[in-house]
């Protein structure tokens, strides 16, 4: 990280080595040496992007929700997690379900695809 790299600077090794042992670009080490020299420490950069819409906590709770019944719907899981005061949309849903990794279930498109395949049979024409 940033520390190693000015410690590293520090004992007065090149920024050419510093770069290959980090693994990053000479530029890099460079701005990081100058600001570090105008700050006086290493600080962090500016977050970007939309802040997240749920805490830690929360999420551990929407996970505790698909624990307890693992064939809800993202829907049925939204009401849930509705009930403890997180009010998300369904996609924000399925967003912290794919980040746990956990499968979310397409009821109506599963369902409508039942539906379409109940009438299927098997002709022996067919079959070669």
């Amino acid at each position: 990280g940033k520390k190693q790299i000015i410690k590293l600077l520090q004992e007065e090794n090149p920024s050419r080595s510093v770069a290959k042992e980090v693994g990053c670009s000479q530029s890099a080490i460079s701005k990081i040496w100058c600001k570090y020299k105008q700050n006086g420490k290493v600080t962090k950069g500016k977050h970007t992007g939309r802040p997240r819409k749920t805490s830690k906590r929360q999420d551990r709770k929407l996970k505790a929700i698909c624990l307890e019944n693992r064939k809800c719907t993202t829907k049925q899981m939204k009401h849930k997690w509705a009930e403890t005061g997180v009010n998300v949309c369904d996609r924000t849903v399925r967003n912290r379900l794919n980040e746990m990794r956990f499968i979310y279930r397409k009821k109506k498109t599963r369902l409508q695809w039942a539906k379409e395949k109940q009438s299927w049979s098997v002709d022996e024409s067919d079959i070669q």
